[in-house]
Protein backbone atom coordinates (compact mmCIF):
# COMPACT_ATOMS: atom_id res chain seq x y z
CA UNK A 1 0.00 0.00 0.00
CA UNK A 2 1.44 3.94 -0.84
CA UNK A 3 2.16 4.71 2.91
CA UNK A 4 1.71 8.67 1.77
CA UNK A 5 -1.84 8.11 0.22
CA UNK A 6 -3.56 6.41 2.91
CA UNK A 7 -2.48 9.13 5.43
CA UNK A 8 -3.97 11.62 3.02
CA UNK A 9 -7.27 9.27 2.73
CA UNK A 10 -7.51 9.31 6.54
CA UNK A 11 -6.21 12.94 7.29
CA UNK A 12 -9.98 14.64 7.05
CA UNK A 13 -10.88 12.45 9.28
CA UNK A 14 -8.20 13.33 11.72
CA UNK A 15 -9.11 16.76 11.41
CA UNK A 16 -12.37 16.42 11.95
CA UNK A 17 -14.49 19.38 12.00
CA UNK A 18 -11.40 21.83 11.15
CA UNK A 19 -11.36 23.16 8.19
CA UNK A 20 -8.07 25.14 8.74
CA UNK A 21 -4.44 24.61 8.50
CA UNK A 22 -0.79 25.82 7.37
CA UNK A 23 -0.38 27.04 4.46
CA UNK A 24 1.78 23.73 3.90
CA UNK A 25 -0.82 21.22 4.06
CA UNK A 26 -2.53 19.82 1.34
CA UNK A 27 -5.92 18.28 2.11
CA UNK A 28 -7.46 16.10 -0.32
CA UNK A 29 -11.33 17.70 0.59
CA UNK A 30 -12.85 14.93 -1.52
CA UNK A 31 -11.72 11.89 -0.01
CA UNK A 32 -14.78 11.93 2.81
CA UNK A 33 -16.68 11.15 -0.11
CA UNK A 34 -18.14 8.14 -1.40
CA UNK A 35 -15.67 6.63 -4.32
CA UNK A 36 -15.73 7.70 -7.46
CA UNK A 37 -16.63 4.74 -10.37
CA UNK A 38 -15.48 4.91 -13.93
CA UNK A 39 -15.80 2.07 -15.56
CA UNK A 40 -13.72 2.38 -19.11
CA UNK A 41 -14.90 -0.33 -21.77
CA UNK A 42 -13.44 -0.93 -25.57
CA UNK A 43 -15.03 -3.02 -28.36
CA UNK A 44 -13.44 -6.55 -29.34
CA UNK A 45 -10.33 -5.89 -27.65
CA UNK A 46 -8.11 -8.90 -27.89
CA UNK A 47 -6.22 -10.12 -24.84
CA UNK A 48 -3.07 -10.08 -26.79
CA UNK A 49 -3.48 -6.37 -27.85
CA UNK A 50 -2.69 -4.93 -24.75
CA UNK A 51 0.31 -4.99 -22.60
CA UNK A 52 -1.30 -6.89 -19.76
CA UNK A 53 0.03 -9.99 -19.44
CA UNK A 54 3.37 -11.67 -21.17
CA UNK A 55 2.63 -14.93 -20.68
CA UNK A 56 -0.16 -14.60 -23.26
CA UNK A 57 2.45 -14.30 -26.20
CA UNK A 58 3.48 -17.39 -27.79
CA UNK A 59 5.42 -16.60 -31.00
CA UNK A 60 5.29 -19.93 -32.37
CA UNK A 61 1.78 -20.46 -31.88
CA UNK A 62 1.16 -16.65 -33.70
CA UNK A 63 3.47 -17.81 -36.27
CA UNK A 64 0.67 -20.07 -37.20
CA UNK A 65 -2.26 -17.69 -36.80
CA UNK A 66 -4.15 -16.75 -39.65
CA UNK A 67 -5.49 -13.16 -39.96
CA UNK A 68 -6.95 -11.20 -42.90
CA UNK A 69 -5.02 -9.92 -45.73
CA UNK A 70 -5.36 -6.70 -44.39
CA UNK A 71 -3.73 -6.85 -41.35
CA UNK A 72 -0.98 -9.10 -42.07
CA UNK A 73 2.64 -7.99 -40.90
CA UNK A 74 5.32 -9.77 -38.61
CA UNK A 75 4.41 -11.19 -35.57
CA UNK A 76 7.37 -9.13 -33.67
CA UNK A 77 6.72 -6.05 -35.68
CA UNK A 78 2.92 -6.18 -34.19
CA UNK A 79 3.59 -7.64 -30.87
CA UNK A 80 5.91 -4.75 -30.66
CA UNK A 81 2.73 -2.47 -31.77
CA UNK A 82 0.26 -4.34 -29.07
CA UNK A 83 2.94 -3.57 -26.37
CA UNK A 84 3.53 0.52 -27.17
CA UNK A 85 -0.15 0.99 -28.16
CA UNK A 86 -1.33 1.88 -24.01
CA UNK A 87 1.56 2.90 -21.98
CA UNK A 88 -1.42 4.63 -19.60
CA UNK A 89 -3.61 1.37 -19.39
CA UNK A 90 -0.52 -0.48 -18.52
CA UNK A 91 0.25 1.66 -16.24
CA UNK A 92 -2.88 1.54 -14.40
CA UNK A 93 -2.92 -2.07 -14.34
CA UNK A 94 0.22 -2.68 -13.21
CA UNK A 95 -0.47 -0.01 -10.58
CA UNK A 96 -3.78 -1.67 -9.45
CA UNK A 97 -5.18 -5.60 -9.49
CA UNK A 98 -4.70 -7.37 -12.85
CA UNK A 99 -7.37 -9.83 -13.34
CA UNK A 100 -5.44 -12.43 -15.80
CA UNK A 101 -8.20 -14.99 -15.75
CA UNK A 102 -11.44 -12.44 -16.40
CA UNK A 103 -14.34 -13.67 -18.69
CA UNK A 104 -16.95 -11.71 -20.05
CA UNK A 105 -20.37 -13.10 -20.10
CA UNK A 106 -20.73 -13.09 -23.42
CA UNK A 107 -18.98 -13.61 -27.04
CA UNK A 108 -20.68 -10.86 -28.50
CA UNK A 109 -20.88 -6.95 -27.28
CA UNK A 110 -24.44 -5.80 -26.34
CA UNK A 111 -25.13 -9.01 -24.35
CA UNK A 112 -21.69 -8.37 -22.71
CA UNK A 113 -22.17 -4.82 -21.44
CA UNK A 114 -25.64 -5.90 -20.38
CA UNK A 115 -23.97 -8.71 -17.82
CA UNK A 116 -21.77 -5.79 -16.86
CA UNK A 117 -24.30 -3.08 -16.35
CA UNK A 118 -26.92 -5.71 -14.81
CA UNK A 119 -24.27 -7.90 -12.90
CA UNK A 120 -26.44 -10.63 -14.05
CA UNK A 121 -26.40 -13.03 -16.67
CA UNK A 122 -28.39 -11.99 -19.54
CA UNK A 123 -30.43 -15.25 -20.28
CA UNK A 124 -32.26 -13.97 -17.45
CA UNK A 125 -34.12 -11.29 -19.36
CA UNK A 126 -34.23 -13.33 -22.64
CA UNK A 127 -30.34 -12.35 -24.04
CA UNK A 128 -28.48 -14.75 -25.71
CA UNK A 129 -26.98 -12.89 -28.61
CA UNK A 130 -27.01 -9.43 -30.49
CA UNK A 131 -30.17 -10.02 -32.30
CA UNK A 132 -31.61 -10.22 -28.31
CA UNK A 133 -30.02 -7.25 -27.85
CA UNK A 134 -30.81 -5.11 -30.33
CA UNK A 135 -34.80 -5.96 -29.09
CA UNK A 136 -33.63 -4.18 -26.14
CA UNK A 137 -33.02 -5.06 -22.58
CA UNK A 138 -36.13 -5.09 -21.09
CA UNK A 139 -37.58 -1.68 -19.68
CA UNK A 140 -38.35 -3.48 -16.40
CA UNK A 141 -34.34 -5.04 -15.87
CA UNK A 142 -33.17 -2.85 -13.12
CA UNK A 143 -29.32 -1.42 -14.41
CA UNK A 144 -26.88 -0.98 -11.57
CA UNK A 145 -26.72 2.46 -12.69
CA UNK A 146 -30.05 3.20 -11.27
CA UNK A 147 -28.96 1.64 -8.03
CA UNK A 148 -26.04 4.50 -7.79
CA UNK A 149 -28.24 6.76 -8.95
CA UNK A 150 -30.75 6.45 -6.34
CA UNK A 151 -27.83 5.95 -3.72
CA UNK A 152 -27.44 9.73 -4.81
CA UNK A 153 -24.27 9.87 -7.42
CA UNK A 154 -23.79 11.69 -10.46
CA UNK A 155 -24.24 9.50 -13.55
CA UNK A 156 -22.90 9.63 -16.84
CA UNK A 157 -23.10 7.43 -19.96
CA UNK A 158 -20.49 8.30 -22.74
CA UNK A 159 -20.15 6.32 -25.75
CA UNK A 160 -21.43 3.19 -27.67
CA UNK A 161 -25.28 2.50 -25.74
CA UNK A 162 -26.24 -0.82 -27.93
CA UNK A 163 -28.62 -1.95 -25.32
CA UNK A 164 -32.42 -0.59 -26.35
CA UNK A 165 -34.05 -1.14 -30.06
CA UNK A 166 -33.74 0.96 -32.37
CA UNK A 167 -35.26 3.56 -33.95
CA UNK A 168 -34.01 4.78 -37.57
CA UNK A 169 -34.07 7.41 -39.30
CA UNK A 170 -32.64 6.25 -43.22
CA UNK A 171 -30.18 8.98 -44.89
CA UNK A 172 -30.54 9.96 -48.37
CA UNK A 173 -27.09 10.15 -49.22
CA UNK A 174 -25.88 6.31 -49.63
CA UNK A 175 -22.26 4.81 -48.70
CA UNK A 176 -20.84 1.72 -48.54
CA UNK A 177 -20.33 1.80 -44.72
CA UNK A 178 -23.51 1.36 -43.56
CA UNK A 179 -22.71 2.95 -40.11
CA UNK A 180 -23.21 6.07 -42.12
CA UNK A 181 -26.16 5.56 -43.73
CA UNK A 182 -28.84 6.26 -41.05
CA UNK A 183 -29.61 7.93 -37.49
CA UNK A 184 -29.85 5.35 -35.37
CA UNK A 185 -31.68 6.48 -32.36
CA UNK A 186 -33.02 4.64 -29.34
CA UNK A 187 -36.79 4.04 -27.94
CA UNK A 188 -37.17 6.16 -24.83
CA UNK A 189 -38.28 3.29 -22.16
CA UNK A 190 -34.81 1.38 -23.50
CA UNK A 191 -32.20 5.46 -23.34
CA UNK A 192 -29.71 5.85 -21.50
CA UNK A 193 -31.45 8.54 -19.28
CA UNK A 194 -34.03 5.97 -18.59
CA UNK A 195 -31.85 3.52 -17.33
CA UNK A 196 -29.72 5.80 -14.91
CA UNK A 197 -28.18 7.91 -16.22
CA UNK A 198 -28.39 11.91 -15.82
CA UNK A 199 -26.34 12.54 -18.81
CA UNK A 200 -25.48 10.83 -22.34
CA UNK A 201 -23.20 11.88 -24.91
CA UNK A 202 -22.94 8.85 -27.14
CA UNK A 203 -24.45 6.13 -30.45
CA UNK A 204 -26.71 3.52 -29.94
CA UNK A 205 -25.73 1.47 -32.34
CA UNK A 206 -23.37 -1.25 -32.60
CA UNK A 207 -20.29 0.40 -34.25
CA UNK A 208 -19.91 4.18 -35.56
CA UNK A 209 -17.92 5.96 -38.07
CA UNK A 210 -14.98 7.90 -36.20
CA UNK A 211 -15.21 10.85 -37.95
CA UNK A 212 -18.53 13.28 -38.44
CA UNK A 213 -20.51 10.45 -36.97
CA UNK A 214 -23.89 10.14 -37.92
CA UNK A 215 -25.87 8.92 -35.21
CA UNK A 216 -24.20 11.13 -31.88
CA UNK A 217 -26.84 12.30 -29.31
CA UNK A 218 -26.25 14.32 -26.35
CA UNK A 219 -29.27 13.23 -23.58
CA UNK A 220 -32.30 12.83 -26.39
CA UNK A 221 -30.77 15.38 -29.21
CA UNK A 222 -29.57 14.58 -31.95
CA UNK A 223 -25.87 16.47 -32.76
CA UNK A 224 -23.36 17.18 -34.82
CA UNK A 225 -19.89 15.73 -34.61
CA UNK A 226 -16.92 17.61 -33.76
CA UNK A 227 -14.39 15.20 -34.97
CA UNK A 228 -12.72 12.06 -34.09
CA UNK A 229 -15.06 10.33 -32.29
CA UNK A 230 -12.59 8.67 -29.77
CA UNK A 231 -11.44 12.56 -28.80
CA UNK A 232 -14.88 13.97 -28.31
CA UNK A 233 -16.02 10.77 -25.62
CA UNK A 234 -12.37 11.80 -24.36
CA UNK A 235 -13.87 15.58 -23.97
CA UNK A 236 -17.45 14.83 -22.88
CA UNK A 237 -15.40 13.12 -19.79
CA UNK A 238 -13.16 15.62 -18.83
CA UNK A 239 -16.30 17.68 -19.29
CA UNK A 240 -18.52 15.36 -16.82
CA UNK A 241 -15.33 14.92 -13.87
CA UNK A 242 -14.83 19.19 -13.76
CA UNK A 243 -18.74 19.83 -13.33
CA UNK A 244 -19.03 17.39 -10.61
CA UNK A 245 -16.03 17.50 -8.45
CA UNK A 246 -18.01 17.91 -5.83
CA UNK A 247 -19.87 14.72 -6.22
CA UNK A 248 -19.73 11.54 -5.99
CA UNK A 249 -20.28 10.12 -9.69
CA UNK A 250 -20.59 6.65 -11.53
CA UNK A 251 -19.54 6.99 -15.21
CA UNK A 252 -19.86 4.66 -18.08
CA UNK A 253 -17.50 5.19 -20.72
CA UNK A 254 -17.93 2.98 -23.39
CA UNK A 255 -15.17 3.52 -26.45
CA UNK A 256 -16.11 2.03 -29.20
CA UNK A 257 -12.68 1.32 -30.60
CA UNK A 258 -11.37 -0.66 -32.06
CA UNK A 259 -14.57 -1.75 -33.41
CA UNK A 260 -14.72 -1.39 -37.46
CA UNK A 261 -15.15 0.53 -39.66
CA UNK A 262 -11.58 1.32 -39.52
CA UNK A 263 -11.11 2.60 -42.93
CA UNK A 264 -10.23 5.82 -41.86
CA UNK A 265 -7.12 7.14 -40.20
CA UNK A 266 -6.47 8.01 -36.54
CA UNK A 267 -5.45 11.66 -36.32
CA UNK A 268 -1.77 11.89 -36.94
CA UNK A 269 -0.84 12.33 -33.48
CA UNK A 270 -1.89 8.50 -32.65
CA UNK A 271 0.00 7.20 -35.75
CA UNK A 272 3.32 6.53 -33.92
CA UNK A 273 3.65 3.01 -35.23
CA UNK A 274 5.62 1.45 -38.10
CA UNK A 275 4.81 -2.28 -38.09
CA UNK A 276 5.01 -2.62 -42.05
CA UNK A 277 1.56 -2.15 -42.83
CA UNK A 278 -0.59 1.34 -42.47
CA UNK A 279 -3.41 -1.07 -41.46
CA UNK A 280 -1.75 -2.20 -38.65
CA UNK A 281 -0.55 0.98 -37.60
CA UNK A 282 -4.05 2.64 -37.82
CA UNK A 283 -5.82 -0.31 -35.88
CA UNK A 284 -2.41 0.41 -32.92
CA UNK A 285 -3.77 4.19 -34.08
CA UNK A 286 -7.02 4.09 -32.63
CA UNK A 287 -6.08 2.23 -29.33
CA UNK A 288 -3.59 4.84 -28.76
CA UNK A 289 -6.33 7.41 -28.68
CA UNK A 290 -7.83 5.61 -26.21
CA UNK A 291 -5.17 5.26 -23.78
CA UNK A 292 -4.09 9.13 -24.21
CA UNK A 293 -7.74 9.51 -23.35
CA UNK A 294 -7.31 7.67 -20.34
CA UNK A 295 -4.34 9.12 -19.02
CA UNK A 296 -5.82 12.76 -19.77
CA UNK A 297 -8.59 10.75 -17.32
CA UNK A 298 -6.41 10.40 -14.74
CA UNK A 299 -4.39 13.35 -15.21
CA UNK A 300 -7.42 15.26 -14.42
CA UNK A 301 -8.31 13.65 -11.62
CA UNK A 302 -5.12 13.90 -9.67
CA UNK A 303 -5.33 18.07 -11.10
CA UNK A 304 -8.71 17.71 -8.53
CA UNK A 305 -7.19 15.67 -6.07
CA UNK A 306 -9.84 12.93 -6.85
CA UNK A 307 -7.73 10.34 -7.87
CA UNK A 308 -7.11 8.39 -4.39
CA UNK A 309 -10.78 8.37 -3.99
CA UNK A 310 -11.67 6.89 -7.89
CA UNK A 311 -12.08 3.54 -8.57
CA UNK A 312 -11.53 3.07 -12.26
CA UNK A 313 -12.36 -0.16 -13.94
CA UNK A 314 -11.33 -1.41 -17.08
CA UNK A 315 -12.22 -4.27 -19.57
CA UNK A 316 -12.95 -5.25 -22.93
CA UNK A 317 -16.00 -6.56 -24.10
CA UNK A 318 -15.37 -9.62 -26.00
CA UNK A 319 -12.31 -11.09 -27.94
CA UNK A 320 -10.65 -9.95 -31.01
CA UNK A 321 -12.34 -10.42 -34.34
CA UNK A 322 -10.00 -12.45 -37.15
CA UNK A 323 -10.07 -8.91 -38.93
CA UNK A 324 -7.39 -7.03 -36.80
CA UNK A 325 -4.33 -7.80 -36.15
CA UNK A 326 -1.83 -9.78 -33.88
CA UNK A 327 -1.22 -10.82 -31.15
CA UNK A 328 -5.20 -11.05 -31.07
CA UNK A 329 -6.13 -12.86 -28.18
CA UNK A 330 -3.04 -14.17 -27.46
CA UNK A 331 -2.20 -17.74 -26.45
CA UNK A 332 -6.04 -18.40 -26.36
CA UNK A 333 -8.13 -20.21 -29.08
CA UNK A 334 -10.87 -18.71 -30.90
CA UNK A 335 -12.37 -15.11 -31.48
CA UNK A 336 -15.40 -13.08 -30.77
CA UNK A 337 -18.85 -14.82 -31.21
CA UNK A 338 -16.87 -18.20 -30.00
CA UNK A 339 -17.23 -19.66 -26.56
CA UNK A 340 -13.38 -20.61 -26.39
CA UNK A 341 -11.13 -18.58 -24.44
CA UNK A 342 -10.28 -16.37 -27.35
CA UNK A 343 -13.97 -14.99 -27.14
CA UNK A 344 -14.89 -14.49 -23.67
CA UNK A 345 -11.21 -14.63 -21.72
CA UNK A 346 -10.45 -10.66 -21.38
CA UNK A 347 -7.72 -8.20 -20.29
CA UNK A 348 -9.27 -6.88 -17.01
CA UNK A 349 -7.95 -4.32 -13.92
CA UNK A 350 -9.46 -2.37 -11.02
CA UNK A 351 -7.55 0.36 -10.13
CA UNK A 352 -8.47 2.33 -6.52
CA UNK A 353 -5.02 3.65 -5.24
CA UNK A 354 -5.67 4.23 -1.71
CA UNK A 355 -7.61 0.79 -1.19
CA UNK A 356 -6.59 -2.11 -3.50
CA UNK A 357 -3.64 -3.78 -3.18
CA UNK A 358 -1.16 -2.34 -5.51
CA UNK A 359 0.55 -4.73 -8.19
CA UNK A 360 -1.52 -7.63 -7.40
CA UNK A 361 -2.28 -10.02 -9.49
CA UNK A 362 -5.66 -12.00 -9.17
CA UNK A 363 -5.50 -15.69 -11.12
CA UNK A 364 -8.69 -16.71 -9.73
CA UNK A 365 -11.30 -16.93 -11.93
CA UNK A 366 -13.69 -13.85 -11.56
CA UNK A 367 -16.43 -12.37 -14.31
CA UNK A 368 -17.35 -8.62 -15.47
CA UNK A 369 -20.79 -9.18 -13.76
CA UNK A 370 -18.30 -8.75 -10.25
CA UNK A 371 -16.87 -5.28 -11.41
CA UNK A 372 -19.92 -3.02 -10.06
CA UNK A 373 -21.00 -5.31 -7.29
CA UNK A 374 -17.51 -4.61 -5.87
CA UNK A 375 -17.43 -1.05 -6.41
CA UNK A 376 -20.82 -0.38 -5.06
CA UNK A 377 -20.13 -2.78 -1.77
CA UNK A 378 -16.85 -0.41 -1.50
CA UNK A 379 -19.10 2.61 -1.78
CA UNK A 380 -21.42 1.51 1.13
CA UNK A 381 -24.28 0.84 -1.65
CA UNK A 382 -26.36 -2.66 -0.95
CA UNK A 383 -26.21 -4.65 -3.71
CA UNK A 384 -29.60 -5.57 -5.52
CA UNK A 385 -31.52 -9.31 -5.09
CA UNK A 386 -30.48 -11.83 -7.54
CA UNK A 387 -27.33 -10.86 -8.98
CA UNK A 388 -24.67 -13.45 -10.49
CA UNK A 389 -21.88 -10.95 -9.89
CA UNK A 390 -20.22 -11.01 -6.66
CA UNK A 391 -18.17 -9.07 -4.18
CA UNK A 392 -14.33 -8.98 -5.07
CA UNK A 393 -13.57 -6.58 -2.10
CA UNK A 394 -11.22 -9.29 -0.46
CA UNK A 395 -9.79 -10.12 -3.57
CA UNK A 396 -8.50 -6.88 -4.10
CA UNK A 397 -7.15 -6.06 -1.17
CA UNK A 398 -5.56 -9.09 -1.20
CA UNK A 399 -6.64 -10.46 1.35
CA UNK A 400 -8.14 -13.85 0.20
CA UNK A 401 -8.89 -16.02 -2.60
CA UNK A 402 -12.03 -17.32 -4.39
CA UNK A 403 -13.36 -20.84 -4.17
CA UNK A 404 -12.27 -23.09 -6.72
CA UNK A 405 -15.43 -24.05 -7.27
CA UNK A 406 -17.09 -21.16 -8.85
CA UNK A 407 -19.04 -21.80 -12.11
CA UNK A 408 -19.50 -19.46 -14.82
CA UNK A 409 -21.84 -20.48 -17.84
CA UNK A 410 -22.29 -19.08 -21.54
CA UNK A 411 -25.09 -20.14 -23.34
CA UNK A 412 -26.05 -18.82 -27.02
CA UNK A 413 -23.88 -20.22 -30.39
CA UNK A 414 -21.01 -21.10 -31.52
CA UNK A 415 -20.73 -18.00 -34.26
CA UNK A 416 -17.88 -18.46 -36.29
CA UNK A 417 -18.78 -14.97 -38.54
CA UNK A 418 -15.70 -13.11 -36.79
CA UNK A 419 -12.98 -15.58 -37.10
CA UNK A 420 -10.17 -17.89 -39.49
CA UNK A 421 -13.25 -20.05 -40.35
CA UNK A 422 -15.46 -16.64 -42.20
CA UNK A 423 -11.59 -14.98 -43.92
CA UNK A 424 -13.22 -15.05 -47.17
CA UNK A 425 -16.44 -12.79 -45.89
CA UNK A 426 -13.97 -10.23 -44.26
CA UNK A 427 -11.37 -9.99 -47.13
CA UNK A 428 -14.69 -9.12 -49.43
CA UNK A 429 -15.81 -6.87 -46.62
CA UNK A 430 -12.85 -4.84 -46.95
CA UNK A 431 -12.32 -4.68 -50.98
CA UNK A 432 -16.13 -3.78 -50.70
CA UNK A 433 -16.21 -1.32 -48.07
CA UNK A 434 -12.79 0.21 -49.94
CA UNK A 435 -15.07 0.48 -53.00
CA UNK A 436 -14.02 -2.26 -55.16
CA UNK A 437 -15.21 -2.32 -58.48
CA UNK A 438 -14.84 -6.06 -58.74
CA UNK A 439 -16.90 -6.28 -54.97
CA UNK A 440 -19.76 -4.42 -55.78
CA UNK A 441 -22.24 -6.28 -53.19
CA UNK A 442 -21.92 -6.39 -49.65
CA UNK A 443 -20.71 -10.33 -48.71
CA UNK A 444 -23.19 -12.69 -47.30
CA UNK A 445 -21.75 -14.44 -44.16
CA UNK A 446 -23.53 -18.41 -43.13
CA UNK A 447 -22.17 -18.01 -39.36
CA UNK A 448 -23.41 -15.01 -38.20
CA UNK A 449 -25.49 -15.63 -34.59
CA UNK A 450 -29.10 -16.53 -35.78
CA UNK A 451 -28.14 -19.15 -37.90
CA UNK A 452 -25.58 -20.97 -36.13
CA UNK A 453 -25.42 -24.27 -34.55
CA UNK A 454 -26.59 -23.66 -30.38
CA UNK A 455 -23.65 -24.22 -27.33
CA UNK A 456 -23.34 -24.15 -23.86
CA UNK A 457 -20.35 -23.34 -21.88
CA UNK A 458 -19.41 -24.33 -18.23
CA UNK A 459 -15.58 -22.99 -16.34
CA UNK A 460 -15.26 -25.13 -13.24
CA UNK A 461 -11.60 -24.22 -11.35
CA UNK A 462 -8.76 -25.06 -14.29
CA UNK A 463 -11.39 -26.29 -16.40
CA UNK A 464 -13.75 -25.49 -19.32
CA UNK A 465 -16.42 -27.66 -20.40
CA UNK A 466 -17.97 -26.92 -24.22
CA UNK A 467 -21.01 -28.35 -24.84
CA UNK A 468 -23.08 -28.65 -28.50
CA UNK A 469 -26.34 -30.28 -28.48
CA UNK A 470 -26.37 -30.80 -32.44
CA UNK A 471 -24.56 -33.64 -32.42
CA UNK A 472 -24.57 -34.34 -28.71
CA UNK A 473 -20.86 -33.69 -28.82
CA UNK A 474 -18.44 -32.65 -25.41
CA UNK A 475 -15.19 -30.62 -24.98
CA UNK A 476 -13.52 -30.57 -21.68
CA UNK A 477 -9.81 -28.40 -21.93
CA UNK A 478 -7.54 -28.08 -18.70
CA UNK A 479 -7.63 -24.28 -19.84
CA UNK A 480 -4.69 -23.59 -17.33
CA UNK A 481 -2.14 -25.79 -18.34
CA UNK A 482 -3.82 -25.87 -22.35
CA UNK A 483 -4.94 -21.90 -22.67
CA UNK A 484 -5.22 -22.97 -26.71
CA UNK A 485 -7.51 -25.69 -25.99
CA UNK A 486 -6.06 -28.50 -28.12
CA UNK A 487 -6.39 -31.66 -26.53
CA UNK A 488 -10.13 -32.50 -25.69
CA UNK A 489 -9.92 -34.20 -22.07
CA UNK A 490 -13.74 -35.13 -22.55
CA UNK A 491 -13.12 -39.12 -22.65
CA UNK A 492 -10.47 -39.09 -19.95
CA UNK A 493 -12.98 -37.62 -17.50
CA UNK A 494 -16.35 -38.46 -18.27
CA UNK A 495 -17.52 -38.07 -14.75
CA UNK A 496 -15.69 -34.55 -14.53
CA UNK A 497 -17.93 -33.70 -18.10
CA UNK A 498 -21.55 -35.60 -16.71
CA UNK A 499 -21.38 -33.14 -13.37
CA UNK A 500 -20.52 -29.76 -15.14
CA UNK A 501 -23.59 -30.54 -17.86
CA UNK A 502 -25.60 -31.46 -14.79
CA UNK A 503 -24.50 -28.04 -13.72
CA UNK A 504 -25.63 -26.39 -16.79
CA UNK A 505 -28.67 -28.28 -17.28
CA UNK A 506 -29.85 -26.67 -13.53
CA UNK A 507 -28.52 -23.54 -14.84
CA UNK A 508 -30.04 -23.16 -18.18
CA UNK A 509 -33.62 -24.24 -16.90
CA UNK A 510 -33.97 -21.31 -14.66
CA UNK A 511 -32.97 -18.98 -17.48
CA UNK A 512 -35.63 -17.15 -19.71
CA UNK A 513 -36.36 -17.93 -23.52
CA UNK A 514 -35.05 -15.71 -25.92
CA UNK A 515 -36.42 -12.24 -27.29
CA UNK A 516 -35.60 -12.75 -31.15
CA UNK A 517 -33.40 -15.87 -31.13
CA UNK A 518 -35.16 -18.70 -32.86
CA UNK A 519 -37.22 -20.78 -29.93
CA UNK A 520 -36.31 -24.57 -31.81
CA UNK A 521 -32.33 -23.44 -31.63
CA UNK A 522 -32.60 -22.57 -27.71
CA UNK A 523 -34.51 -25.40 -27.01
CA UNK A 524 -31.69 -27.73 -28.40
CA UNK A 525 -29.78 -26.46 -25.14
CA UNK A 526 -32.58 -27.76 -22.89
CA UNK A 527 -31.74 -30.98 -21.05
CA UNK A 528 -34.21 -33.99 -22.72
CA UNK A 529 -36.58 -34.88 -20.19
Amino acid sequence: MNISKSIHAIWPVMLGACSTGTPNQEVHVNDTKKPNVIVVITDDQGYGQLNFDSNSYNQEQLNNTTVTKRYRTSVEEAYKAAQTAMPNTAKLANEGVKFTNAFVASTTCAPSRAALLTGKYTQRFGIYNNYDAEAGVKPEEKFLSETFQENGYKTAMIGKWHLGELTIDSLVDKTRDYHRDCIYGCVKDQHPLNKGFDFYFGFNYHGSNYYNATSLFRDYDHVKSQGYITDEFTDEALTYIEKNKENSFFMYLSYNAPHIPLEERAPRKYQRFNTGNPEVDNYYATLAAVDDGIGKIVSKLAELKLDDNTIILFVSDNGAVVDSPLPLNGAFKGNKGLMFQGGVHVPMFAWYPSKYKKGLVVTDNVSAMDLLPTAMIEAGIDLPANLDGIDLGAIVKGKKSLSNDRQLFWAGTQAYHWSDINLGFWNDYTAFVQGSKVKDQFPMSKYKENVSDPAGTVLEGDYMMHYYPVGDFYELYNIKQDPGESKNLALDFPAKVKSMKSAFDKWILTMEKPIEWKKETWMKLLPVS
